[in-house]
């Protein structure tokens, strides 16, 4: 319970700390390192003429199984965005806290390699990602998996 506890104020420090950044993005994602969907908010930092980082949290809700009952689930990820124009690479890497209904607690660690459709004189972007989910606790798994997005800039 403790860990859970500690995740727990670690993320609430991250979303604080985050909001003396730059850009706030807030945006869907169907499929992707929340599971089926998921509602994401994004602080962008550090922004250079070609290469940006931003920093992600994110919540979803999944069925799992009569055992576990449903999902919670809390993707948190570090990303860079590469591109000097509306077209940019995006990339990733974090880790999926996943917190079920029954009381299990699953860690997986989640990645992005994709597209990024972000017009400068707009306030929306998309993203299309690939995005495994890589378990490592028990087993090493590796899950394909894809996520699209649609976003808006605040």
């Amino acid at each position: 319970m403790t860990t859970i506890k500690n995740i727990l104020i670690s993320l609430v420090l991250l979303l604080i700390t985050s909001t003396c950044l730059a850009q706030s993005n807030i945006y869907l994602e169907i499929a992707g390192t929340g599971g089926l969907g998921s509602i994401n908010y994004e602080k962008v930092f550090k922004p250079e003429k070609d290469l940006s980082y931003s920093l992600r949290t994110g919540f979803s809700i999944a069925p799992i199984d009569k055992n576990n009952g449903v999902a919670l689930i809390f993707p948190v990820m570090f990303n860079g965005i590469y591109g000097q124009n509306k077209h940019k690479l995006e990339f990733g890497l974090g880790q999926s806290f996943t917190l079920s209904t029954k009381g299990s607690f699953f860690i997986m660690g989640v990645s992005n390699l994709g597209y990024r459709l972000e017009p400068d004189d707009k306030n929306y972007f998309f993203r299309l990602s690939y995005t495994p989910i890589i378990s490592y606790l028990i087993d090493f798994q590796w899950q394909h998996w894809a996520g699209i997005s649609i976003g808006y800039k605040l």
